[in-house]
């Protein structure tokens, strides 16, 4: 878990860090990092799509605004979770322009922190549960919550997979056999040892290869995994010719 905080005085940064370690701490919760920023310009310059899950900015900044870095933020990743700092409450209703998570009012505590924690964890855990799968991109472009219905497949090569989608490709290290384990009972099933494709998308079985409904991609079928191919769309034995 990545998580950056952003503020021009030191001190804040300092004592929300605190508090997010003392939180980890009592939750026995490891491999978290927290990542401090002094300023707007520095986290925006520097922001790529799924850096982090998690950001805690601070309005009231010179230079650069939360607000303003928020909305740079924006311009790349819808998905990050921001929650603004303010010490003004008559600014919290700006920040849902910027589909803020929550707003926290200086001076924050322990118990605010640990609620609020609490919270986005639940939620990102439930956004594993049900419809998303998390991977940690290859070259440092950090996680990403795959939309599990817009996979159109996943394909291995050497020891990286790739996720598939109509309009991107996402590269990851990991097995495919692996990421079969992870999305079993999901809708995604193993059709050569390449390839774990996504039943919503398939047009038709045509015995020796799937067509996907969006592009009309040929997909071949590995002999040793026709009949478990024909048993998921209850085909039974028969080729169909187009």
């Amino acid at each position: 878990m990545k998580i950056a905080i952003c503020d021009d005085q030191k001190e804040c940064n300092d004592n929300l860090k605190q508090m997010l370690k003392n939180y980890f701490r009592a939750k026995q919760i490891e491999n978290c990092e927290i990542k401090e920023y002094i300023s707007g310009d520095k986290l925006s310059n520097e922001y790529s799509p799924g850096m982090f899950d998690f950001i805690f900015l601070d309005v009231q900044m010179l230079r650069l605004s939360g607000l303003e870095t928020a909305e740079r933020i924006r311009s790349q990743d819808l998905r990050v979770d921001i929650i603004f700092v303010t010490n003004m409450s008559d600014q919290m209703y700006m920040g849902f322009t910027y589909n803020a998570k929550e707003f926290l009012i200086k001076e924050v505590s322990q118990k605010q922190i640990d609620k609020i924690m609490d919270r986005l964890l639940n939620e990102m855990r439930r956004r594993e549960d049900i419809g998303t799968y998390l991977i940690k991109q290859k070259l440092d472009k950090g996680k990403v919550f795959l939309r599990l219905p817009d996979v159109l497949y996943f394909e291995s090569y050497d020891k990286d997979v790739t996720a598939v989608t109509k309009d991107e490709k996402f590269v990851f290290r990991n097995q495919l056999s692996a990421v079969e384990q992870d999305l079993s009972g999901k809708g995604f099933i193993r059709i050569n040892r390449s390839l774990l494709v996504n039943t919503l998308h398939v047009f038709k079985n045509f015995g020796n290869f799937l067509v996907l409904k969006n592009n009309s991609e040929e997909l071949p079928i590995g002999n040793s995994y026709k009949s478990n191919v024909r048993k998921a769309f209850s085909i039974k034995g028969r080729k169909i010719k187009l």
